[in-house]
C-alpha cells in the first residue's frame, strides 16, 4: 500500500504541488486538473491496487492531497472523539 501526501499551494493562477517527505510534484491550473494530475503521478509510482483520494483546502491558496494506492477494499478514515460514558466525566 502506498500513501502519498501533497503540500499544494497557488500562485499567480497557478496551483503547484510538491509530495511531503519525497521528490513527486506536479502542476496546473486548476485543482481539478492538479489532482487528476497528481494520483497519475501516485500511480506511476505505485500501481498496487486501487486508489483513494482525499482533497482538504487549508485556505484559498493551499491545499493538502493525499493519494493512497492499494490496501484492500472500501476502508474509509474515521476520525472524532470516543463516547462519555455517563455519569463520569
Amino acid at each position: 500500500m502506498g500513501v502519498f501526501t501533497f503540500v499544494c499551494k497557488s500562485k499567480g493562477g497557478e496551483w503547484t504541488a510538491k509530495q511531503h517527505e519525497g521528490d513527486l510534484e506536479a502542476s496546473a491550473s486548476s485543482t481539478y486538473d492538479l489532482q487528476r494530475k497528481l494520483v497519475q503521478t501516485a500511480l506511476s509510482a505505485d500501481s498496487s491496487g486501487g486508489v483513494q483520494s482525499s482533497f482538504s483546502l487549508v485556505s484559498p491558496t493551499s491545499a493538502v492531497f493525499q493519494v493512497i494506492i492499494g490496501g484492500g477494499s472500501g476502508g474509509g478514515f474515521a476520525a472524532g472523539g470516543g463516547r462519555e460514558e455517563e455519569g463520569r466525566i
